[in-house]
């Protein structure tokens, strides 16, 4: 096993401290997300609604909007048949439940403004209980309308990283490499990356953040991939360390990638790690096929980013 000579290097500063923590932890989530939980504050204050309507998935806001719209009208239907259905005209007595249903009806009806006027309230507290729920109905496909506009026009990088991390040869000597590409259809430009290892030291029984530097740190078009690289020379923080090494010392490698969209002519960043379970030896990426249409158009398929083939290894002196 590689004894950890690597000599203190360039140390960047995270905000994530120096702690060496008993369990294996990962700093930067996969969907680029931080992996840190706050707690400490009493009820809601520990509660970030607004955050969490803008960055869940597509199918959790659809679910959330669906179950808030199905809640509303269900709590105003027990309001409307606690008042009575006989201060609902329209209404054809029958069943409890035929009743309970029509007035959910009626109150999908006013909850959206749509008032089909097949059912009205008769009196002021059926009345009131309708002018109340149309209020919350204009506020609430307010704030619905505001969520969906702040998710789809937030600028962002939509970008494709491998499936792994790989140790390849490069040149006489071997290098810690990934790929990015950016799978939308607007140019990326004036791109910049900064990797970062997370890794345990076994002498000061803490953690270290170390700066990897680059092979080309920045890019004028992401137009096609970039294979990002980091020579593993005699000044490389992980000189001499295998990927069974890094596993035992817990690194991570957290990967800042930076841009201007295009489209919108806005900064966008990304971020994404790599656990040392995601790397591999002894792989060198496959090249990715680029082909030319009649009209000159060069197409990639971005999926082939992932893709490797085994390789001799690399004798290191």
């Amino acid at each position: 096993m590689a004894i950890f000579t690597n000599k203190r290097k360039e140390e960047t500063e995270l905000g994530f401290g120096t702690k060496n923590y008993n369990n294996r932890v990962r700093f930067i989530n996969l969907d680029g997300r931080i992996n840190v939980k706050r707690t400490g504050l009493a009820g809601l204050a520990n509660i970030d609604i607004y955050h969490w309507l803008i960055s869940t998935s597509l199918l959790n806001l659809i679910i959330v909007i669906l179950l808030g719209y199905t809640a509303v009208n269900t709590l105003f239907a027990v309001v409307y048949y606690a008042i009575g259905a006989e201060f609902f005209g329209g209404v054809a007595y029958g069943s409890m439940l035929d009743n309970f249903l029509a007035l959910f009806f009626f109150s999908a009806q006013t909850l959206t403004t749509v008032g089909y006027g097949h059912i009205h309230p008769i009196g002021n507290a059926a009345s009131s209980a309708a002018a109340i729920e149309s209020l919350l109905g204009l506020m609430g496909f307010a704030l619905a309308t505001g969520v969906i506009y702040g998710r789809f026009s937030r600028p962002k990088a939509h970008l494709l990283y491998s499936n792994n991390a790989i140790i390849a040869p490069y040149m006489d000597i071997t290098a810690l490499m990934f790929r990015v590409a950016n799978y939308k259809q607007y140019e990326l430009i004036e791109t910049e990356a900064q990797i970062v290892l997370s890794i345990n030291n076994p002498e000061t029984k803490r953690r270290d953040f170390l700066q990897l530097p680059l092979e080309r740190h920045k890019i004028n078009f992401l137009t096609l991939s970039w294979t990002i690289v980091h020579p593993i020379d005699d000044k490389s923080p992980i000189y001499g360390l295998s990927v069974s090494d890094l596993l035992e010392r817990d690194a991570e490698m957290i990967i800042l990638i930076k841009g201007i969209n295009d489209t919108q002519s806005q900064m966008v960043f990304s971020r994404y790690s790599y656990k040392a379970e995601e790397m591999l030896e002894n792989v060198k990426f496959t090249p990715l096929k680029q082909d030319a249409d009649k009209l000159g158009r060069v197409s990639i398929n971005v999926n082939e980013i992932h893709t490797y083939h085994a390789v001799e290894p690399v004798k290191i002196p």
